[in-house]
């Protein structure tokens, strides 16, 4: 028995259905109520699209189709008897458009959608096709809710991107700025880091005591100046029977000083080595930042060459697939043009030969209307002829009754006239 509120849908709907997901598509097409002005049962053509029929819905208060409870449209008119509401097909994309239009997987154009990434990996436009009923995305079908007037398919945005995300996948290319990306974490942090360590370097100062060549001059004076002094004296020790004295110990201190300030006479050659291994440090470096420079834009360069190569390789493919199935369309309609060329040959020798035919039996015909008009023409004239002989008969008849009338007269008068003459000759 049907819900009131689903009357003119059929089913059942359900308010908080979640619409902005993708639904499912399903393959069995329901027969869809055709109207005598073009109109469509509603239901049906959304089932046809892949809506679930648990989505739709009826509002019997405001007239008008729901999807997940929420208001679709409001239908060109209601078959009360059947219960099945129309509208044209245009009106119900245009609206299920306008719906999911909110939602964070709106209904867009396939060729958008595609372009999108076609752009961004530099794929042609041949990879998206439509025949036989099914638009392909290299040569695999894409789930398309309905193609519209222009030839246009449209789609839930998801379910484009999975299918061209997979699609790109399977071709094994990336984007330029992929490739740049990818060679970039490889090559450009450590390229980076030494840039910067470059830039940031201290300016250089000298400090003997973090020196180490200084520390070991040190180290080697020290002990040739203790080794100096203690010979120094023993020496004097000795010019005085063994016993120290303080001219032992002044030598002895002098010698140390001496070897002291030879090591402090080697602080300026020791800063000039320390500054010349400074100066080779940066030299060093800007010479390795080079190279590592260099290794980057040629790995870098291989790399984007070989991925274009592979998008020229692939766009080719497809160009050559389009170009053969241009080809066998355009067979196809030449077949199709030439068969129906033939069949209008045929058909205008059919008419042609039906119309000299019919000329023939006009002709024929019309002759023999001629022929039997001139038959009764002679007729006509024949009888024509009789009826001016009879009425000439019948006037000379006139004529001859009256000239005997006249006659009679005549002789009546002249009678009368004869009497009359002897009437006078004799007196009566």
């Amino acid at each position: 028995m049907l819900n009131k509120q689903d009357k003119y849908t059929n089913s059942a709907s359900i308010n908080s259905a979640d619409t902005s997901r993708t639904p499912a598509y399903n393959t069995n097409k329901t027969n869809v109520p055709t109207g005598n002005d073009g109109t469509v049962g509603i239901r049906a053509t959304l089932n046809n699209m892949g809506i679930n029929n648990n989505l739709i819905g009826y509002d019997e208060g405001n007239k008008t189709v729901t999807l997940g409870g929420r208001t679709l449209m409001k239908p060109s008119y209601i078959d009360e008897n059947a219960g099945v509401s129309y509208a044209s097909p245009k009106e119900i994309q245009n609206s299920l458009v306008n719906y999911y239009s909110s939602t964070s997987n709106p209904i867009v154009k396939v060729t958008d959608a595609y372009a999108n990434y076609a752009g961004k990996y530099g794929l042609s436009a041949d990879a998206l096709n439509y025949g036989n009923g099914n638009v392909t995305l290299g040569g695999i079908p894409l789930d398309v809710l309905y193609v519209d007037d222009n030839g246009k398919s449209w789609a839930f945005r998801n379910s484009i991107e999975d299918s061209v995300n997979a699609y790109i996948n399977s071709l094994g290319v990336s984007s330029p700025n992929n490739v740049l990306d990818n060679y970039n974490q490889r090559y450009l942090t450590p390229i980076t880091n030494l840039a910067n360590s470059i830039k940031n370097r201290e300016d250089f100062t000298y400090a003997p005591e973090s020196d180490p060549v200084y520390q070991a001059y040190k180290n080697q004076y020290i002990t040739q100046g203790k080794r100096a002094s203690e010979n120094a004296m023993a020496n004097y020790a000795a010019l005085t029977g063994g016993y120290a004295n303080s001219a032992a110990a002044t030598a002895a201190a002098q010698t140390q000083q001496y070897y002291m300030t030879q090591l402090t006479n080697q602080i300026p050659e020791l800063a000039k080595a320390a500054y010349e291994r400074y100066a080779d440090k940066y030299n060093a470096d800007i010479e390795l930042l080079g190279n590592m420079l260099d290794v980057y834009d040629t790995a870098y360069g291989n790399a984007y060459n070989a991925n274009n190569n592979t998008v020229n390789n692939i766009n080719s493919s497809l160009s050559s697939n389009a170009e053969r199935d241009n080809n066998a369309l355009q067979k196809n309609w030449d077949n199709l043009f030439n068969q129906q060329k033939y069949d209008s040959n045929e058909q205008d020798y059919y008419w042609t030969t039906m119309q000299n035919n019919q000329n023939y039996q006009w002709t024929d015909l019309l002759n023999t209307q001629k022929s039997n008009q001139n038959m009764l023409n002679i007729e006509g004239s024949r009888l024509d002829n009789s009826k001016k002989q009879i009425y000439l008969q019948y006037y000379n008849d006139l004529l001859q009754a009256e000239l005997n009338g006249s006659n009679l007269n005549n002789r009546l008068t002249q009678e009368k006239i004869n009497q009359l003459i002897l009437q006078n000759m004799y007196g009566w």
